[in-house]
């Protein structure tokens, strides 16, 4: 397509900070404009309730309370004037009567606003369209869905997903090309649900999705309206049930029955908090050369001394010694570097642990790979905003930088996998500054290691769920199969380890499947599970330590 041609659908021209930093986006994009702003207003205004209503006291009171205490350092909600982005836009003001069955525009202007020929509109407010509006863009109208409520309920997103105690708060991308079609998703994720704060729980959800809308018209742009419209109007979606209590209409003393069950939750974990306090620790296990041990209560427990935390572990075997490259963080300084353990004759591990890199910046997940009887290591070094290789020259504990794999990124847990002749780069990314860090999994690839040029793949984010996006460890295979390590921090930051079997790579095409996971429930004092590693004889993991202070 040549120029993609965008409609905002708005009720105020006073948005949201997401809603502007998304349009702002799409504006900057090469063979897109926004052309055209449709202000509506109801003629006469609907009695139904909109998500954005506080409903019964008891929700109102926490709504209030939230914001006073909790203050989040980018809001997603602050309003910011639309005209300023969008100065040299034309706004055409026009006039909806909602029915039963959606929201009308008036035929004269339908005819001004087909005028403009747009490609795709984006629906920012309440508006439920219906009839002859879908006419007037050629791609249809994407609307954006936060939460993921089966049954109609009072409150804001993501309050249900803390007082229900999820672990994840749903959000999506739709379109529909005509009305009472039942909508097409674009692209769906999985947020962690952060406890307590509503307002921390909805700004990290949306600052992450306003890069789905810019995201999907790129697709767009680069393979035409009717391969787009194929690909995303597949009439194979599963059906959903709801299973859950029946509280649609829940009144003040349903809200204050969830609301206490929230505090007592709280309560019990700040208590908790005052008699322990948590670390992450080493778990390891020598079996047979290439064994993948399965019972998980038969790891030797490793701890580090209270001042510090070790974890990442990464495992490398060389004429029969064995090597752990770690994070290491001591809690004075609050700053990772990367420290190596070595194992004995007799399979007993040399403390304390050699620190072998320092930068001024977090080090952490120090990732190995051997190419061309070199040791390289990719430790995440997000603060730098760049992937930087090093080169060991001594092994285990002397390493040089070599170059930056990428320059400019945030990303996290940068895994490379040789496959078929080529570099699969996976790394946890955002595309925005306050977007979370471990929602969504980039895949790239290159001919070399040692280059600059690594080729996004065109399915990028592969994976968009706090549950199975972030890496984990190093890819293995096993029976045949290969296995891609991933943390799930649905809930908490590595509550659990899911295990993705790696069925589809390529240059065009990439799918996984779950296949396994480990849940941190063999040893009551062990919270957490989020690294998973091995080489010959030695398998590591690490695990969240609930220790008295």
């Amino acid at each position: 397509m040549n120029t993609i041609k965008v409609g905002v659908l708005v009720d105020d021209v006073a948005l949201p900070a997401w809603v502007n930093h998304m349009l702002g986006l799409i504006a900057a994009e090469q063979g897109m404009e926004i052309a055209l702003v449709v202000k509506y207003a109801y003629q006469r205004r609907p009695a139904r309730k909109t998500p954005s209503q506080a409903g019964p006291w008891p929700l109102s009171l926490w709504m209030a309370l939230d914001k006073r205490l909790v203050k989040v350092g980018h809001d997603a909600f602050r309003t910011e004037s639309l005209a300023a982005a969008l100065a040299e836009v034309p706004t055409l003001n026009v006039e909806v009567e909602s029915k039963k069955c959606g929201d009308h525009f008036d035929p004269r202007d339908l005819a001004k606003i087909a005028a403009h020929g747009i490609t795709v509109f984006l629906r920012l407010g309440p508006l439920r369209p219906c009839g002859e509006i879908f006419d007037t863009a050629s791609c249809g109208i994407w609307s954006y869905r936060h939460g993921d409520e089966v049954v109609e309920r009072d409150g804001p997103v993501g309050v249900w997903d803390i007082l229900l105690d999820r672990t994840t708060t749903a959000s999506a991308l739709q379109f529909q090309t005509r009305a009472g079609e039942r909508p097409h998703t674009l692209q769906r994720s999985w947020s962690m649900t952060y406890p307590v704060s509503i307002h921390r729980n909805r700004s990290h959800c949306y600052w992450k999705t306003l890069s789905f809308a810019p995201r999907k018209l790129r697709e767009l742009r680069e393979i035409g309206e009717d391969k787009f419209r194929l690909k995303y109007t597949r009439a194979d979606a599963p059906p959903a049930f709801y299973s859950g209590e029946k509280i649609a209409e829940p009144t003040s003393g349903a809200y204050g029955k969830f609301i206490g069950q929230l505090m007592a939750r709280t309560v019990a974990k700040k208590a908790s908090g005052l008699r322990k306090f948590e670390q992450w620790m080493l778990l390891y296990h020598f079996g047979e050369n290439d064994h993948l041990p399965e019972r998980l209560f038969e790891f030797k427990q490793l701890l580090p001394p209270k001042d510090r935390f070790w974890a990442d572990p990464f495992v490398v075997e060389r004429n029969g010694e064995y090597a752990v490259f770690i994070e290491e963080l001591e809690y004075s300084k609050n700053r990772g570097h990367l420290s190596v353990i070595r194992f004995d004759a007799n399979d007993q591990p040399i403390l304390p642990p050699v620190k072998i890199l320092e930068r001024p910046y977090h080090l952490s997940y120090p990732f190995m790979l051997e190419e061309g009887g070199e040791l390289y290591m990719i430790p995440e070094t997000n603060e730098s905003k760049a992937i930087e290789l090093y080169r060991c020259t001594r092994f285990p504990d002397q390493w040089e930088h070599v170059m930056n794999l990428m320059d400019d990124v945030m990303a996290v847990d940068t895994t490379i996998w040789r496959h078929d002749g080529k570099y699969w780069l996976f790394a946890c990314m955002r595309e925005n500054e306050h977007a979370p860090l471990s929602d969504e999994l980039f895949l790239f690839w290159s001919d070399t290691l040692l280059s600059k040029d690594w080729h996004p793949h065109p399915c990028n984010p592969i994976v968009s769920d706090i549950r199975t996006a972030r890496p984990a460890g190093s890819i293995f295979e096993h029976r045949g199969q290969w296995y891609r390590p991933a943390q799930d921090c649905s809930g908490k930051y590595g509550r659990a380890l899911s295990f993705q079997r790696i069925d589809a790579i390529d240059e065009t095409a990439y799918k996984e499947t779950p296949a396994s996971r480990i849940e941190a429930n063999w040893d009551a004092s062990i919270d957490r599970v989020h690294t998973f590693n091995r080489a010959g004889r030695l398998t590591l993991i690490d695990g969240m330590k609930k220790r008295a202070k």
